[in-house]
């Protein structure tokens, strides 16, 4: 009985990894901004929420402007720049954009995309100009990623920057597309199994990609993005006003005039002044492809800004197929009973790595989650009773939410809130509510472990002992 539970152990050790997080330009609450203080997001390789009510970088670019989202870079107009992201589960790569935002993340102007290869596993880097017209003064930076393979999901990390020597003139930026947006409950959608092609990826583009789709529903067209640095509104604007995702109390009004919208939804960019998208939601893609084999290392792969059209087959990088993410510190040996290890005391250590676990692939595709009309939400598969963690766990979550800053005293603590939500004690404080992947629960409350349902397994989150 003790090696099987050793075994499970092992298992489910093996299967940990992380997602993908921008390191550099440090992004607002990043364990690598130096402003950040003890008020850090040790969940930054997460997506965006599906309804979007995090949108854009996951409601941090409220920092902008305050002691702790000072700038982190001094960038010269038309200068080459780098951006560094890191991290073990690319999920097949996908597509990334690069942009940049003069209004405090109200509109944002792409100046790079990636399209295949974004990101490698490891580190990689990549490289892009700073556009000459660029307006000067402080800036926030966007790094966003549509993954290839799992979830169809929006990935983005944001960094406050200062743009020195660049353009004072009204249209600074004005031939620049609109960031992408998709997958955040706007109507829009990314296919599975390619890399995404963005509909108007801008002047500047590095294609590395061997089979490429473009998204699906109400989308982005091909136009300029529009709008000045200075907020003037004085930019072309976009061929039609897009709907926002759900309203996350951050939203507010376009800084240029814009056409009305077509009847039917939005097209895909993002826009604070309005509240929602319409339009019916699209069918979920297929169940994804098996995982190819992990590679044994994960060394740093430098990619290049200009196009490559030189690569004979795809990238032999590590893939990971679709399923529910979930952090779980690597635990210690357990003496528990074999069906499931028990959590060990807490030493306080906090470290831990990001479980990936595949759901089963669903009989019939569902609808994705839009803001209007509301289709009505699948009943989840009954989960399996979790092991007792002492904390009276039961079938839902019975924990009441925290004020997120607030001072907590159990570290590593979790905190289950109605089956749906969680967060945690970090640092002493508890952190945001965050909620669970698509299909998933949580059960127990203020408690050192927590179990998640979803179909017939059970992933356990423990602290190390």
């Amino acid at each position: 009985m003790h090696f099987n539970s050793f075994a499970l152990c092992l298992g489910l050790a093996g299967l940990a990894q992380a997602h993908m997080e921008m390191i550099s330009p440090a992004p607002f609450k990043s364990k690598d901004n130096p402003h950040a203080g003890s008020d850090v997001d040790y969940s930054m390789t997460a997506p965006l929420e599906a309804s979007g009510g995090n949108f854009p970088c996951k409601g941090y670019h409220s920092l902008f402007g305050t002691a702790q989202g000072a700038s982190v870079a001094d960038w010269d107009a038309g200068s080459q720049q780098t951006m560094k992201i890191t991290g073990g589960a690319n999920h097949g790569g996908g597509s990334c954009q690069a942009s940049l935002s003069f209004d405090k993340g109200k509109s944002w102007q792409v100046i790079h995309s990636y399209i295949g290869n974004c990101p490698a596993a490891g580190t990689s880097s990549f490289d892009f100009k700073v556009p000459s017209d660029a307006p000067s003064g402080e800036a926030i930076f966007a790094w966003s990623w549509f993954n290839q393979i799992g979830n169809r999901e929006m990935y983005m990390n944001c960094a406050a920057v200062t743009i020195k020597g660049g353009s004072k003139r009204a249209s600074a930026m004005s031939n620049r597309p609109a960031m992408f947006v998709a997958n955040v409950g706007n109507g829009c959608t990314t296919e599975e199994s390619s890399d995404l092609e963005f509909p108007d990826p801008g002047p500047d583009v590095s294609n590395d990609s061997q089979k490429t789709a473009g998204p699906k529903g109400t989308c982005a067209k091909a136009g300029s993005g529009g709008g000045s640095g200075s907020g003037d509104g004085d930019g072309a604007a976009p061929s039609a006003a897009p709907s926002a995702p759900a309203d996350n109390g951050n939203n507010g009004g376009n800084n240029g005039a814009a056409p009305s919208a077509p009847a039917g939804g939005n097209d895909g960019s993002y826009n604070p002044g309005n509240d929602g998208g319409s339009g019916a939601a699209p069918s979920t893609p297929a169940a994804p492809p098996a995982p190819t084999k992990p590679a044994s290392d994960t060394p740093d792969v430098y990619v290049p800004p200009s196009s490559s059209a030189t690569d004979s087959g795809p990238n032999s990088q590590t893939s990971s197929p679709g399923g529910v993410f979930v952090t779980a510190p690597q635990p210690a040996e357990s003496t528990a009973a074999p069906s499931a290890p028990s959590a060990p005391a807490d030493d306080g250590a906090g470290s831990s790595t990001l479980l990936t676990m595949t759901k089963p692939a669903p009989a019939a595709p569902t609808s994705v989650v839009t803001p209007e009309p509301a289709p009505s939400a699948p009943t989840p598969p009954a989960a399996p009773s979790a092991p007792d963690t002492g904390a009276g766990a039961g079938a839902g979550g019975s924990g009441t939410e925290e004020k997120a800053g607030s001072a907590c005293t159990e570290e590593g603590q979790w905190n289950c809130i109605g089956g749906s939500k969680y967060q945690r004690c970090a640092s002493g404080a508890w952190s945001v509510v965050q909620s669970m992947a698509a299909g998933t629960t949580c059960s127990g409350s203020k408690t050192q472990a927590m179990a998640f349902g979803f179909g017939r397994k059970l992933a356990f989150r423990f602290r190390r002992a």
